[in-house]
């Protein structure tokens, strides 16, 4: 989401004259934040501090994103070298602020300009409908704001034009969607976008064990174009401490949940996130979580110790009761279980052929990208082989991390 921000952002600064360069030549630096966890927070508060030293009077500081939902203009105040504070969405006045500022020449007003990769992130929802206790999001990106369908697909449209091969349809819980005029929810969208000429590849991220649908699940089993990938957040595995979290489900419906997506796809990539040490957390509590990811074989899990935000229910009305060595010891034992799970997984791919959608080329020069199960792919013998190429490679090897194969010639190509 914030990635989806950042671009858009950029292509409105782009589409008004200005072109991105580095740091040290720049004359606006702009931080775009996340404040889901404290360590994301403090992140921020550090990189001001180190821009201190880069601010002259001929430059600017803007910080938008969550901390601006959560500070304010209190982070004027804490440091005066910021200029400005700007609003999730809402950069026009800043803009026009800088358009005062700085003298140059305007540059023809493209929607897209420069900013189109490989990829495009659509934001379809902007906020949060759910209570989850230990998440700020609703705070800070405000209740739900669905994008009306025909709008997003003609973002989507746009930016195939543009050059982007893949799109990636955002929204804090994406299975939340749902037509402003009534036109259908995720998966009536996600049948209008695959449906795009040119389009390659189609990813929808985050989902929500409450409201995910056997529907949209069919619909990425029936696709040429939906990836094989699903992110779809457990947080526990343990009953009482979904409750609460207020997740509202339980370990038996995620479980009936991933029976269903792998039934339908058999190759489906898994995707997970878990928070370790959260308040009333017990030691059974936890291992029941190590249990379930033990069973769930997931291809990644992201995990995370809990941490306080403020002005959540989890912060304002639980005790923060598991100690920090012991958050610790859990989440370094859930890193070691799961790097041997995503080792093992991986290993499968070995003999196996993958399509790729190449990405960009690494610091040997090889090129690199994604297959449609979300797992990286570095390429051999790439020869011309450009961001944005598909090719088909044969898994020569594989880490935790990602897979390495030979480039599959195609008929009308010489064998490497």
């Amino acid at each position: 989401m914030n990635s989806a921000d950042s671009e858009s952002l950029a292509r409105r600064l782009l589409a008004a004259g200005y072109v991105e360069d580095s740091l040290e030549r720049a004359d606006v630096a702009i931080l775009n934040t996340c404040v889901v966890r404290q360590a994301s927070e403090d992140r921020v508060y550090s990189k001001l501090h180190e821009l201190k030293e880069w601010k002259t009077p001929d430059r600017t500081i803007a910080v938008t994103g969550c901390i601006v939902a959560k500070e304010g203009e209190a982070l004027t105040r804490r440091f005066p070298h910021l200029d400005a504070v700007v609003p999730i969405g809402d950069y026009d006045a800043f803009i026009a602020n800088l358009e005062g500022r700085y003298d140059y020449s305007l540059g023809e007003a493209l929607p897209h300009a420069g900013r189109t990769g490989v990829s495009h992130f659509v934001r379809v929802i902007q906020g949060c409908d759910h209570n989850c206790t230990f998440c700020i999001v609703p705070r800070v990106r405000g209740r739900e704001k669905h994008v009306p369908l025909e709008a997003v697909v003609a973002e989507c449209r746009q930016a195939v034009a543009d050059g982007a091969k893949e799109v990636v349809l955002l929204g804090q819980n994406v299975d939340d969607y749902h037509d402003p005029d009534g036109r259908g929810g995720l998966a009536a969208l996600v049948r209008k976008v695959e449906k795009i000429p040119g389009l390659r590849r189609l990813r929808f991220l985050t989902s929500h064990p409450q409201d995910l649908e056997t529907e949209l699940l069919e619909v990425m089993a029936a696709s040429d174009v939906v990836c094989r990938e699903l992110q779809l957040p457990v947080q526990s595995g343990d009953d009482m401490v979904l409750r609460r979290m207020a997740r509202g489900y339980q370990t038996r419906h995620y479980r009936a949940i991933v029976d269903r997506a792998r039934r339908l796809m058999p190759d489906i990539g898994l995707v997970t996130d878990v928070i370790v040490g959260f308040p009333g957390e017990s030691e059974a509590a936890y291992l029941n979580t190590r249990a379930l990811i033990e069973e769930m074989q997931f291809d990644v899990v992201h995990i995370a110790m809990y941490s306080p935000r403020p002005g959540t229910f989890a912060a304002t009305r639980m005790v923060d009761d598991v100690a920090q060595e012991e958050k610790l010891r859990r989440l370094n034992d859930l890193l070691a279980l799961q790097r041997e799970i995503a080792a093992r997984k991986t290993a499968r791919w070995i003999g196996r052929d993958a399509e790729v959608l190449i990405e960009g080329h690494d610091e040997l020069n090889r090129p690199y990208g994604r297959i449609r199960q979300g797992k990286r792919a570095n390429v051999l013998r790439g020869g011309e082989i450009a961001p944005g190429d598909v090719v088909n490679i044969r898994v020569l090897q594989a880490t935790a991390g990602q897979l390495t194969g030979l480039l599959i010639p195609t008929n009308s190509e010489p064998a490497a």
